[in-house]
Formats: C-alpha cells, sequence, structure tokens
C-alpha cells in the first residue's frame, strides 16, 4: 500500500510539472529529477526488503 502511495504522490506531483516545463525551466527539471530519484531509492529499498514479494 505505501509504495502505490508513493507512486500516486509521484503522479500527482509530475502532471502539473509537465503542464508548466516551460515556465519552470532548468531549475524545475532538476527539482523533479532529485524527487523522482528519491521515489525510486525508495521503491529500490522495498524490493531488497523482499516488501513486494507475494506470499
Amino acid at each position: 500500500a505505501l509504495v502505490f502511495l508513493a507512486v500516486d504522490v509521484l503522479v500527482v506531483f509530475l502532471y502539473p510539472w509537465a503542464v508548466e516545463l516551460r515556465q519552470l525551466g532548468l531549475f524545475g527539471f532538476i527539482v523533479v529529477l532529485i524527487f523522482i530519484f528519491i521515489i525510486v531509492v525508495g521503491y529500490i529499498y522495498a524490493l531488497r526488503k523482499k516488501v513486494l514479494e507475494w506470499k
């Protein structure tokens, strides 16, 4: 459930970013890359802890 929540939050933040990409410029792009990196690190951590395995 937490992984779904993280992906859902990612989508909620990415949609407005995609709409305003031209106005945000390079700084906005870098901020979103950092945000996506944090989400991916959390997902990899969950995979390594075997939280996402079906029992």
